[in-house]
């Protein structure tokens, strides 16, 4: 009986693990793509010369983040 309760809580525990990590490559994504925006916005405040420097820093950290979020998480393993 115990073992069979300990299957069903890993089992339990084994889908809120993806749950989890379905959320986070999702936010992951989700920064990328934001960020991939902002440097397309910051490439053409640049070509208009106008301030383009601090958009421009802030596209690439969020870049560098949604990756490195989505590697951490194993994207693509589902």
């Amino acid at each position: 009986m115990v073992i069979i309760l300990n299957i069903i809580d890993i089992g339990r525990d084994l889908k809120q693990y993806k749950n989890k990590r379905y959320l986070l490559v999702l936010f992951g994504l989700i920064t990328f793509s934001t960020g991939i925006c902002l440097f397309g916005e910051a490439l053409i405040r640049k070509y208009e010369e106008s301030e383009w420097f601090a958009i421009g820093t802030l596209s690439l950290i969020l870049i560098n983040g949604g990756l490195g979020i989505m590697i951490k998480n194993k994207w693509g393993t589902f």
